[in-house]
């Protein structure tokens, strides 16, 4: 698998569940870049799209943009269409070499075929339901409900218990102090996981750090392992987890133990 193309990710939000985010991003990193995030669907419409509420709590955390689309007739989706006609604006513009449609929906056998045509890689991303038409037209297609990273949950930092004779102000540092250090515990561990995730599912029995390091900061932007009390970024994995090792002054290799 090629692991620099530019993907654009288009999300049905009406037809695939949330919970799966995660494990698509996680996919895509280890394909390349991700330079389009757009989910469609009527977020004002609880009873039509159950979905929405779930999808907008993301909106910040994965980056997504999301891409309102009212129905213009009673029972009819208009959601389809308007996912279709941005994918077709998208490969004129000859920004992506890859499309991940994100639902579980025939309705787009035809512009994976069409996209496909264009000489772009087409990922689909669906549970098993999905129509076998539409899972023959893509490159590739993540079946969700059989993937095993949608069932991690992510940590939860845990609730700090001020002490009950110190100052308000004193309290109040300290509990800052230990929110801070179980987000960053809570952090450390998602990266681990994220990281054995990256290998898992490319399939490596060993990887260039400096690669897996790249996959990280697109998932954590936030990321620096100085954080973590290490100079050395190989420094920073866990040795019981990891085994590392060095060609040369340079050049390290991560792999699973």
């Amino acid at each position: 698998m090629n692991k620099d193309l530019i993907i654009a990710l288009l999300i049905d939000s009406e037809n695939v569940s949330a919970d799966y985010m995660r494990t698509v991003e996680q996919h895509l990193i280890a394909m390349g870049k991700v330079t389009y995030k757009r989910m469609y669907g009527d977020f004002t419409n609880e009873s039509k799209n159950g979905n929405s509420k779930n999808w907008r709590k993301l909106v910040n955390e994965y980056a997504l943009m999301p891409v309102q689309q009212y129905s213009y007739t009673e029972n009819k989706n208009a959601t389809d269409g308007r996912l279709i006609i941005d994918a077709m604006d998208i490969l004129h513009t000859g920004a992506v070499t890859a499309v991940c449609i994100m639902a579980s929906d025939s309705d787009y056998t035809g512009l994976a075929k069409r996209l496909k045509e264009s000489n772009i890689y087409v990922i689909g991303a669906g549970e098993k339901k999905t129509p076998q038409a539409f899972v023959n037209a893509c490159d590739r297609f993540l079946i969700l409900d059989d993937k095993p990273a949608q069932k991690r949950e992510k940590a939860q930092p845990a609730e700090p218990t001020p002490p009950k004779a110190a100052p308000k102000k004193a309290a109040a540092k300290k509990q800052k102090e230990e929110d801070a250090e179980t987000v960053k515990v809570a952090t450390k561990s998602r990266i681990e996981e994220f990281c054995v995730d990256m290998l898992e599912t490319q399939n490596l029995a060993e990887s260039s750090l400096e690669w897996l390091i790249q996959k990280i900061h697109q998932a954590f932007p936030q990321f620096d392992f100085k954080d973590y009390g290490v100079k050395k970024s190989y420094e920073f994995f866990d040795e019981k987890k990891f085994n590392l090792r060095r060609t040369d002054n340079t050049n390290w290799f991560i792999s699973l133990r």
